[in-house]
């Protein structure tokens, strides 16, 4: 399909053949999805005060980290696949391994930058806080493939982001409302379809599957798969994007 805007339509739709072939591109969203479930069920809940916020805080950071390395484990999985039309796990895996240093310091960056920009959107309200969170997802969005798979060392990752999206407006503008769209929304939309044949399935086996225990922590895994696969898919078109605008479009 020929690209509008330097904009690769076709790369959404082959994305999605390219997850079916290579679902180990779910493989670290998920592990990381489940790791993120049971720090909620152990973090502390009933804390008050500056306690309970520093734990919250904390955890949070802890949750946005692990689920960064997650996504950048399925981006470097994910480029391998565009290249060669299959992704190795094992060797994204160790990849990531010997970059997690830089990994982990653009996802902080990026976090925090994010994080920042809806401080600052606050002043004027929720509207400003939801505004300037997407701007600065959009001018940033390239820092986890830059860091992941680009070669760029740790925080740099946020400037050659900076570049990129500033050079390459129509395809950075569509990779950021599918990444908005599909990593906050639509994970929520599935798991509202999906929540009552869970519990209703569960409550159908016996009483053992209706427990309490149960009850919570089966509705959290579904919605950890739901959210790495769809994490999946976003690392496909990530990927694809960063690559097309840093070294041309070669696949």
């Amino acid at each position: 399909m020929r690209a509008l805007g330097g904009i690769d339509p076709g790369a959404y739709l082959r994305a999605f053949v390219l997850l079916v072939r290579n679902p180990q591109i779910v493989l670290a969203p998920l592990l990381a999805a489940v790791v993120n479930v049971l720090l909620g069920m152990l973090a502390p809940g009933d804390s008050a005060g500056f306690i309970g916020s520093a734990n919250a805080g904390i955890a949070g950071l802890v949750a946005q980290l692990v689920a960064s390395f997650g996504l950048a484990v399925a981006l470097i999985v994910a480029d391998g696949a565009w290249r060669r039309g299959r992704g190795s796990f094992d060797d994204a895996w160790d990849n990531a391994r010997r970059r997690a240093g830089d990994i982990l310091m653009a996802a902080l960056g990026f976090n925090f930058v994010v994080y920042v920009a809806g401080l600052i959107g606050g002043f004027v309200g929720n509207a400003g806080t939801i505004v300037m969170s997407l701007v600065a997802t959009y001018f940033f969005i390239y820092t986890l493939p830059a860091a992941a798979f680009g070669g760029v060392p740790g925080v740099a990752a946020l400037q050659v982001s900076l570049e990129r999206a500033r050079s390459s407006v129509p395809p950075t503008l569509l990779v950021t409302v599918v990444y908005v769209g599909a990593t906050l929304l639509l994970p929520i939309l599935i798991f509202a379809l999906v929540e009552p044949l869970v519990l209703a399935a569960l409550g159908s086996i016996g009483p053992h599957a209706a427990s309490p225990f149960v009850l919570d922590v089966v509705p959290r895994l579904v919605e950890a798969f739901i959210s790495a696969l769809v994490s999946g898919y976003v690392a496909l078109v990530l990927a694809k994007t960063y690559a097309d605008i840093s070294y041309g479009r070669r696949y």
